[in-house]
């Protein structure tokens, strides 16, 4: 019987290499974020110097300013002895100089003696430039005042701390005519003729010259239908007041009064 060989090792078989565990994958790394970029500014603009324009000499303005009319020159007021009136009797001038106050307190006596015997005037009023600087003094108490007792009173006092001394003061003589003529005037308005005419010819008592005393005498006389007697009151305000509104009033309310052919 044959002999079979004996059994060697049989060679090994060969396993396939097994494959290898697959590496755990790592994650990604995400790449920043980038900042959203800012749109760029645009550069500033290059400052141009500016360069002056030569302008055109500008002529100066001129102001216009009103200029009065220089006053009409006035005759010099003649001088006063007592008795002697400064237009129409109804002002005078009075120089206040404290040097020489007895003189000036003499002068102004004297005047208002004079007017206060005259009955036409009842107070004196003393202004200065046009302003009236203490209120009306009865008339005899001013004529009846003596030298510095006057003036240590406290009235001339007043009126030099008022003034700058070697000042001319302007003394008015008052009387209630005015007072008379508005009251007429206001009569009249009313509707009262006879009271309104009866108030005027008062203060004509008082003032002879009054022009709008003369001039509502007539006003009153026309509204009663007295026509010849209204103009001869018209006349009579217009002689009084030749050059003032008074005056001019009288001689428009007077020309369709006249007789056709007078001028």
């Amino acid at each position: 019987m044959a002999k079979t060989p004996p059994r060697g090792k049989s060679p090994a078989k060969k396993q396939p290499p097994r494959a290898a565990a697959p590496k755990p994958r790592k994650a990604p790394v995400k790449a920043p974020e980038k900042a959203p970029v800012k749109a760029a500014r645009p550069p500033p603009a290059p400052v141009v110097p500016e360069v002056p324009v030569a302008r055109a000499p500008v002529a100066p303005r001129r102001i216009a300013v009103e200029v009065e009319p220089p006053a009409p020159p006035r005759s010099a007021p003649k001088a006063l002895p007592a008795g002697e009136p400064v237009d129409k009797g109804a002002t005078f001038p009075l120089e206040l100089d404290p040097k020489r106050i007895e003189e000036g307190l003499k002068k102004l006596q004297n005047e208002v003696a004079h007017w206060a015997n005259k009955g036409r005037y009842t107070k004196v009023r003393f202004k200065f430039r046009g302003k009236q600087l203490l209120p009306d003094l009865p008339l005899a108490a001013v004529a009846a005042a003596e030298g510095l007792t006057f003036y240590w009173g406290g009235v001339l006092r007043l009126l030099i701390a008022n003034v700058v001394g070697n000042s001319v003061l302007q003394v008015e003589f008052v009387n209630d005519a005015d007072k008379r003529v508005q009251a007429g005037r206001e009569a009249l308005l009313s509707g009262d003729v006879e009271q309104a005419l009866s108030l005027f010819r008062e203060a004509l008592v008082m003032d002879r010259d009054n022009a709008a005393a003369h001039l509502n005498v007539g006003v009153a006389l026309k509204l009663k239908g007295d026509r010849e007697a209204a103009l001869v009151a018209f006349e009579k305000a217009r002689k009084s007041d030749p050059e003032g509104p008074t005056g001019a009033e009288a001689e428009r309310l007077a020309v369709p009064l006249r007789p056709k052919g007078v001028a």
